[in-house]
């Protein structure tokens, strides 16, 4: 820790400049944490984690670069029930409850998609998305937050706030859908 502290730290920040850091910094920043509430195996048969916010993640017991042999048994997911898990998609922005869709794309496929969609742009005041994937991956960063990235799936959708910066790139196989919404009732 005082390596850290007193050198490395120190070299960090004589060597980048602020946004470097600020992108650095929330780079680092932790994931909320949710409670597991249950699991399931997906497709593969890998582990699954159902967290009380509404989101799942999976958990691998593949030594040496993921330790948890607890996912492997009965005995010890059961033992995990109500533990805090980080969950990255708790990071995404949340959609206002009151927010209605008033315009919906078509549905897009990795050629069909427009250009604009895979570089940077951002929705204009009072306007939100949710990007929902029908079939495969899709990569949606938001570049405000480091660069951040969620793996958007069928089932886990991206949500857009308004004035954020942002990016889309689907996997080759992917089907996905933006709906545009709005909070003033208009």
């Amino acid at each position: 820790m005082r390596f850290e502290e007193r050198s490395w730290f120190p070299a960090l920040e004589a060597a980048l400049d602020a946004p470097a850091l600020d992108a650095l910094g929330l780079r680092l920043k932790r994931e909320p944490e949710s409670r597991i509430i249950g699991y399931h195996q997906d497709e593969q048969q890998v582990w699954v984690a159902e967290l009380d916010c509404g989101h799942a993640r999976h958990v691998r017991h593949q030594p040496p670069f993921q330790q948890a042999a607890w996912v492997t048994d009965e005995a010890g997911r059961r033992e995990r029930l109500g533990m805090p898990m980080p969950c990255v998609a708790c990071r995404m922005p949340r959609m206002p409850p009151c927010a209605a869709i008033y315009r919906s794309t078509e549905v897009f496929d990795a050629v069909s998609l427009p250009a604009g969609l895979r570089r940077s742009h951002r929705l204009r005041a009072g306007t939100w998305g949710r990007i929902v994937v029908l079939e495969g991956r899709v990569r949606y960063v938001l570049e405000d937050e480091g660069d951040l990235m969620f793996v958007l799936r069928p089932g886990l959708d991206g949500v857009v706030a308004p004035g954020r910066p942002h990016h889309v790139d689907p996997d080759a196989d992917a089907l996905m859908q933006v709906h545009f919404l709005r909070t003033d009732g208009a």
